[in-house]
């Protein structure tokens, strides 16, 4: 850094240091330093020749801009001062031809998109979920009842997104799971896997039981079809919670084995509906989804039972069969139908290689009765078609994967390798280019689809499944991406899931973010995480740059680990990082290649908790109570670091500097010491419990020890002493004790939060400088003066337990920002605060309500204002919840007026000053147009909330966010007569005055006669409303009672007699003859009896009957005779 110092005070070198404290920024220029859109090839080949000319191949700061100049490539002082620091990666202001070329090319390898697909976490990084199958016996088949069709036609393809609005989740859109046994049990479940009712599969012919060995869901027609051993097929109707034998094909020449449907959510192309069988041969039913085609219920037949040979017939108009016979040799073990490529695909297994000598055709495309012929050892077993990318990926005994172009059988354009059983299934996700794949010994492996790369090795079945179970079932869930794995227990695990962009926007990190940046050289945000990840954004356009992994990292029994990042910082001239890690591990980056330039450390396995980089110097502290300083000059970078005195008797937890001045640090136990920058000696000592007493600066009892031990080592001039000893003895102090006393009582500690210089103002007795955040919510201000000290206090949170974790500052010190452990972001006016009255200014209160929605009037006065209502500074003008857990760290960019916090929920959002919702770094979603050169924020836009947010938001919160006020009118009262308002005063205290409700007022009682309260319950019934789905079912949530049956009166004995009486003893015909036993039944009816010997008369016949019942009179046969 030396020779940076020199070139900075050269007349010809105008550039000057800055650090992220000072937040100092250039000019604004309207004009982009990026030279990639100015240069051409030639003007690049012409360059490299003036190169080449100068001696060494190098170029000063004014050589290059002249050599710019001669090329028609132009820019102004303070653009071309950002461009050269950004050439300039060795920092000694000299420019050579690779220097130069790699800034083109860093610059190139932003613009990748590539780069943006990279994932922060791994494909299957979500926990499994794992429930019982509630069958008798393993699950043999998974078949789904889907709401839309994985096949799309051609022109009704879209662009294919990475998130989702919720909608996907409920049942009516994820459809419905269905598990069959080999016994014939099939049990249906939700999306979620809850249960939801059983059915069962049977033959209505043969006595024996079943034997099912394929279920398919034909899912627009809503038909559940079955194959079994007994050569049927049992296609069953599953509308309204039913599950109706509707259709069996028998008699067909051969058992399924598996089988696959192919339709589009249209209906306007035929569906199939595919089999594959044990000989080897694949028959197609093809029908039409109008009006559920073949399957539709039509009166007087509710069973519809034909033959295979009467199929093919004809029989049933609505199916048109299709057979090809022997396909394959063996048996069939997968099928599919592509319908936007009109082609059948079937696979086989041949596993006998002294027969077919390994030239076996594993799989075979029949296209328009055109056969091809996708040759694998062994066979395949598994295979998935993609269609948007014409590929098919296959599966076989041989442990191999292969990428197939599906026009070109003869060879694989890729095989993967690394699996050590066969191959059980394989399925591939298109919109994210990864391949899965899974293998006999349950190990699933995650592929990219592009490069060809293995990107994660996942083996938690293993455990979650016992050793002996090995025939289990695959399915694969495209529309949720979720793989069900289907044996004794049903699995479901989460392959690389949408967002779902009604709950969240996304995540900016793997784990909680700790610390975001803004780089003035660069307009970048730089963002480390807990995750040991390092991520460069474009704040502009929303776009992740660069990506660093695996930062720091720790070898603990043979297996890396990550370490957590807790501190970062840039150097003064911003063109490097620097990064303190949880373990004590410092390193400094040249983050736009990716490259560590030096590694340093503090005392081991203790936590950094802030950085400091200075003119050839920095400054480190954390756990281990001190602060290290580090060379920084060329040449004595890698000496042994400087221990400042250990004056602190507990862990420091935050640092910040005034440049030129001083340092302050601040400990758990709320200890503040202020350091001399240049000397590194303590001038002033606080305890922020008792911040007006005065603390005698002195070494704690280790340090005393510890010079003691050094001075009688100096003393000895004998060389008996060694340098072990030596090394032990100012090693073994450092160590964390206990017994550590403190100077400032025996109460509770409160510890210090976070520090904060004001660096526009001057170290002054009357000019409070330094803030000082406490875990009880309140802001301490100090001067840092000399002679100065604490001055003044105020609370900074709304909420009881909440305090401030982070503060910044704009680059005039007029707004302090502050982040709270509950997600708060507070602005606060600071202008006047803690200032002589003679610097105070008049603040403007019109111009802050426009700009700040959260000073304008409402009707009741809020949480957050009530808490400040008696402060007069500072002043809060703008309080919102923007996080729903802690905010660690913020800042704020100066020309935009762009706030943006990184939190505990692992994203970093961006905010304007007034308070609107910008984005999330990181999100799926469209990004909002902003510059560098412009102020964020538009008066006529409308802004959105996030979505977790939405849900907890006060009133407040909306308002800030959404820039809306809903002003209510309010209704003004006639003044009134003094003697009117005492009686109405006297009205209102006596309790009677109802004329606001009632005309006239109610009697008692008023509830009436009939109307009695309910008793209350002695037990609160609590109900627990399930919201993992995106709606509630309300009604679900009821308790409702079983009805009692009522208390049936006695019957009457006159109405039993009467109901136990038979009419035919009183009523006997006289054509027929009775049987008098009691039973209708039994009456004969009387011969039919030729139409001349019938009564003429119906009235006489009637009349006839009617004198023979009324005795036993002799008939007129008998008086004949």
């Amino acid at each position: 850094m030396s020779a940076i110092f020199n070139a900075s005070r050269d007349s010809k070198t105008d550039i000057e240091y800055q650090t992220i404290s000072s937040t100092v920024s250039f000019l604004p220029e309207d004009q982009t330093e990026r030279l990639h859109n100015l240069i051409s090839k030639d003007q690049l080949d012409k360059l490299h020749q003036a190169f080449s000319e100068r001696p060494d191949s190098q170029v000063g700061f004014g050589d290059l801009r002249s050599l710019l100049l001669d090329h028609d490539i132009t820019f102004n002082d303070a653009v071309y001062k950002r461009l050269f620091l950004k050439i300039n990666q060795n920092r000694d202001f000299r420019v050579d031809w690779n220097e130069f070329v790699s800034y083109l090319i860093f610059g190139f390898q932003e613009e990748d998109p590539s780069s943006q697909k990279e994932s922060l976490i791994l494909p299957i990084s979500v926990a499994p979920s794992v429930r019982k199958t509630e069958h008798r016996s393993t699950v043999c088949c998974v078949a789904l009842l889907k709401a839309k069709s994985d096949q799309v036609p051609i022109e009704e393809v879209t662009e294919t997104v990475n998130f989702s609005f919720g909608g996907e989740d409920s049942p009516e859109a994820s459809g419905m799971w269905v598990t069959a046994s080999h016994e014939g049990m099939l049990r249906f479940w939700t999306s979620h896997m809850e249960p939801i009712r059983t059915a069962t599969s049977e033959s209505i012919h043969l006595k024996m039981p079943t034997w099912i060995l394929a279920v398919q869901a034909l899912s627009d027609v809503s038909i559940v079809c079955t194959s079994s051993t007994e050569r049927e097929l049992r296609f069953h109707e599953t509308i309204a919670s039913t599950f109706t034998l509707r259709m069996v094909i028998r008699s067909m020449p051969h058992a399924v084995y598996c089988m696959s449907y192919a339709f589009y959510n249209n209906g306007k192309v035929h569906s199939k509906l595919v089999l594959g069988d044990y000989a080897g041969n694949v028959r197609i039913i093809s029908y039409s989804p109008h009006l559920r085609g073949p399957f539709q219920a039509k009166p007087g037949a509710a069973l519809i039972e034909v033959v295979w040979t009467d199929v093919l017939k004809g029989k049933i108009p609505q199916m048109i069969p299709k057979e090809y016979i022997n396909l394959h040799n063996e048996m069939i073990t997968c099928v599919h139908y592509s319908l936007h490529m009109n082609a059948l695909f079937a696979t086989a297994e041949y596993r006998n290689t002294k027969k077919y000598r390994g030239r076996c055709p594993g799989m075979i495309m029949v296209t328009y009765d055109e056969r091809s012929n996708f040759r694998v050892p062994l066979g395949v077993s598994t295979f998935f078609v993609a269609e948007s990318h014409n590929i098919v990926v296959t599966g076989g005994p041989d442990t191999f994967v292969r990428i197939w172009d599906v026009y070109i059988p003869t060879e694989p354009s890729a095989i993967l390798t690394g699996h050590n059983g066969g191959i059980v299934t394989v399925f591939v996700q298109p919109e994210e280019n990864k391949v899965y794949s899974v293998d006999y010994q349950k190990i699933i492996k995650v592929w990219d689809l592009q490069e060809h790369t293995l990107l994660q090795t996942y083996g938690e079945l293993v455990r979650l499944i016992h050793p002996s179970e090995t025939d289990l079932t695959y399915f694969y869930h495209s529309h949720l991406r979720e793989l069900i794995v289907a044996g004794r227990k049903l699995i479901s695990i989460k392959c690389c899931p949408r967002v779902r962009v009604d709950l969240t926007d996304g995540n900016t990190h793997a784990a909680p973010v700790s610390v975001v940046l803004y780089n003035h050289l660069f307009r970048n945000i730089v963002t480390c995480g807990l995750d040991s990840y390092i991520i460069v954004w474009d704040p502009w356009t929303g776009r992740r740059k660069i990506i660093m992994k695996n930062c720091h990292t720790k070898m603990i029994y043979g297996e890396i680990i990550d370490i957590e990042i807790t501190a970062a910082t840039f150097d003064p001239l911003e063109q490097f990082l620097l990064t303190g890690a949880r373990d004590g591990s410092l390193k400094i980056w040249n983050y736009n290649n990716s490259v560590v330039v030096r590694n340093m450390s503090i005392m081991p396995d203790q936590e950094v908790t802030s950085v400091i980089w200075v003119v050839d110097r920095i400054l480190a502290m954390g756990w281990d109570r001190q602060v290290t300083e580090f060379n920084d000059v060329e040449g004595r970078e890698y000496g042994d670091p400087k221990k400042w005195s250990k004056f602190h008797t507990d862990d420091i937890t935050c640092a910040d500097v005034k440049l030129g001045e001083g340092v302050v640090t601040a400990t758990y136990s709320g200890e503040v010491i202020f350091w001399k920058l240049e000397t590194g000696q303590p001038y002033r000592r606080y305890s922020v419990m008792d911040p007006k007493r005065f603390i005698e600066l002195k070494l704690t009892a280790e340090e005393e020890k510890l010079m003691r031990r050094s001075k009688r080592l100096m003393s000895r001039t004998s060389h008996g002493t060694s340098r072990n000893s030596r090394v032990t003895s100012f090693t073994t102090p450092a160590l964390p004790k206990p017994e550590d006393t403190r100077d400032y009582g025996q109460n509770v500690p409160i510890s210090v939060q976070a520090v904060l210089f004001l660096q526009s103002r001057p170290q002054t007795l009357h000019h409070g400088s330094v803030f000082i955040s406490l875990d009880t919510g309140y802001i301490q201000m100090y001067s840092h003066h000399q002679r100065g000290g604490y001055m003044d206090q105020f609370m900074s949170v709304h909420k009881t337990g909440d305090c401030v974790l982070t503060m910044c500052t704009d680059r005039k010190n007029r707004y302090l920002y502050t982040g709270t452990a509950f997600g708060y972001i507070k602005i606060w006016h600071i202008v006047n605060y803690c200032v002589p009255e003679a610097e105070k200014v008049h603040v403007c209160m019109p111009k802050l309500r426009l700009e700040f929605i959260f000073l304008r009037k409402e009707f009741w006065v809020t949480r957050a204002k009530r808490v400040v209502r008696h402060q007069r500074e500072p002043l809060l003008v703008s309080s919102y919840k923007a996080h729903l857990k802690a905010i660690n760290s913020i800042s704020f960019i100066n020309l935009p007026k762009i706030v943006f916090s990184g939190s505990h929920d692992y994203s970093c959002r961006l905010w304007t000053q007034g308070g609107r919702y910008l984005g999330t770094l990181g999100t799926v979603l469209p990004w909002s147009k902003l510059t560098p050169f412009e102020r964020a924020g538009d008066v006529n836009q409308v802004y959105r909330l996030p979505p977790d947010i939405k849900k907890v938001a006060s009133s407040t919160t909306l308002k800030v966010i959404s820039g809306l006020q809903m002003d209510r009118p309010v209704k003004r009262t006639e003044a009134k007569a003094p003697e009117e308002r005492e009686e109405q005063t006297a009205q209102t205290e006596d309790g009677y005055d109802l004329k606001k409700i009632f005309e006239k007022p109610l009697k008692e009682p008023i509830l009436g006669k009939h109307f009695t309260l309910p008793g209350k319950s002695v037990m609160d019934q609590r109900i627990d409303v399930d919201t993992t789905q995106s709606y509630i079912a309300v009604y679900t949530h009821l308790k409702v009672h079983n009805t009692e049956m009522l208390e049936r009166l006695p019957t009457p004995a006159v109405i039993s007699r009467v109901a136990a009486e038979n009419y035919l003893e009183h009523y006997v015909p006289v054509e027929g003859k009775v049987n008098l036993s009691g039973s209708a039944l039994n009456i004969k009816q009387p011969p039919r009896r030729p139409a001349s010997l019938r009564p003429k008369d119906p009235r006489n016949m009637r009349m006839a009957k009617t004198r023979g019942d009324m005795g036993p009179g002799p008939s007129p046969s008998q008086q004949s005779q």
